[in-house]
């Protein structure tokens, strides 16, 4: 795992590095120019203050009792006689004859000198200094410098990170306040003293913890309901059990084995529709999604009702079947289209009536599903997609979870789903609006 603190020290650090090189990089030019500056002026002066050159034996005498370092940085002074030098201030060592007045430069064995040359009508006066002594006493001046620069990059990288460690302070008291917690807490993270940069991260880890909380709310609702409507039917057949056990009639009998089996089927719906809804509300998006014909996949499902209507003497059929392509998942519209379908052939009386329709609309594909059942008190409509929330009377089988399922599914599927009471007398609209499909070969298959 990487530091925040680290990255931003090292990183402030080798700019400053750079910085200083680059100041020091600066001072060195500089002082190199202002020596040469000085030392060229130097030179012209020395060489102007030269006559004839009668003294230039007594600096020879001098310079022979200097050390070989000090002798290497004196200035050489040379006066010319037509074409032989007369006098030198360095006995032994002679540089040539310039043929012009004014600076030259002068490359021999040695090394590069710097020479000024004046030439008169009976003589040559030439002084001259070595390049490596020039050179040397720009690094003498620019090391003073760059020792300065070194010791302000040295400090200023202490205060770096005493900067970035107080500036970071907020973040570790964050860390610590959400490392010390309890796992059921869910309290926002403090916001006193966070940067401005920090804090919008801050308000999303909030946020998040705010939905966790939602969800794990919902989640212990969802396990607190589910245990509740599986406590009725198994206690129901606990007692039919126990019957059993005490009244061995048969006519008897085979009562309390309907009655179990009804038990039963009523568990075993629970049961699907709980782990129907857990995988709705385990995804955020559909698995697998493809074109789907919704005018035959709807058919399909109502044929697969028609029993269950029968069983219950009500007229299950389509009244409008428009050809439409939509873009899902198979599995998941089968399940919402079958918990409508469920819903209404359940709540409405015998022999009642349901119709299904599939229309097109614009952009929009819509299946209406209408019976004439008692409808729903407007009070509960705004509830009827809460799970386990039924309107109507207990006797009718449902469970209160098949409206919830529709209600996941639409969300993943980006449908919309309503429900309405008829507006012309008894009875329910249900009706879900998918989006229509013009040009089928532009959507990728998955």
């Amino acid at each position: 795992m990487k530091s925040l603190q680290r990255q931003l020290v090292v990183w402030l650090v080798c700019l400053f590095m750079v910085v200083g090189l680059f100041a020091a990089g600066i001072s060195f030019y500089s002082a190199q120019r202002q020596a040469n500056e000085l030392l060229d002026h130097q030179l012209r002066q020395i060489a102007l203050s030269v006559d004839d050159g009668d003294r230039l034996s007594e600096m020879g005498a001098r310079l022979s009792s200097e050390s070989p370092t000090e002798r290497e940085q004196d200035f050489v002074i040379q006066t010319w006689v037509k074409n032989s030098v007369a006098r030198t201030s360095r006995p032994g060592f002679y540089l040539p004859s310039a043929n012009k007045t004014g600076f030259s430069d002068i490359v021999t064995p040695s090394g590069r000198w710097r020479v000024y040359s004046i030439l008169y009508p009976d003589r040559t006066v030439q002084v001259s200094l070595a390049d490596e002594v020039r050179f040397q006493i720009a690094i003498q001046s620019a090391n003073r410098v760059l020792f300065s620069t070194l010791i302000l990059i040295a400090l200023s990288a202490l205060l770096v990170v005493l900067v970035i460690r107080y500036a970071l302070k907020p973040l570790e008291q964050v860390a610590n306040e959400a490392s010390s917690r309890e796992i059921s807490s869910l309290t926002p993270l403090p916001l006193s003293n966070v940067p401005q940069e920090i804090a919008p991260l801050i308000v999303a880890m909030n946020d998040l913890i705010a939905r966790l909380g939602a969800a794990f709310d919902l989640q212990r609702q969802f396990v607190a309901d589910a245990a509740h409507e599986l406590r009725t039917p198994v206690a129901a057949l606990r007692l039919q059990i126990d019957n059993l056990s005490t009244n061995s009639a048969h006519g008897d009998l085979e009562i309390r084995i309907e009655e179990m089996r009804r038990g039963t089927q009523r568990a075993s719906r629970l049961i699907n529709q709980l782990l129907q809804m857990a995988q709705c509300e385990g995804r955020l998006e559909p698995s697998r999604r493809e074109n789907l014909q919704l005018n035959t996949l709807v058919a399909e499902t109502v044929a697969q009702y028609i029993p269950f209507a029968n069983e219950r003497a009500v007229d299950l059929g389509m009244i409008k079947n428009d050809e439409v392509t939509i873009y899902g998942n198979s599995d998941d519209i089968r399940i919402l289209i079958g918990n409508l379908i469920d819903n209404a052939v359940r709540y409405v009386a015998r022999y009642g009536k349901v119709d299904v329709g599939i229309s097109k609309i614009d952009e929009i594909a819509r299946v209406t599903i209408i019976d004439n059942g008692p409808g729903i008190p407007d009070a509960a409509l705004p509830r009827v997609f809460d799970r386990f929330f039924r309107a109507a009377s207990q006797d009718t089988g449902g469970n209160g979870i098949g409206l919830a399922i529709v209600k996941a599914i639409a969300k993943l599927e980006s449908a919309s789903v309503s429900l309405v009471n008829r507006e012309n007398g008894a009875g329910l609209v249900a009706t879900v609006d998918f989006k229509a499909m013009e040009n089928i070969s532009l959507v990728r298959k998955v």
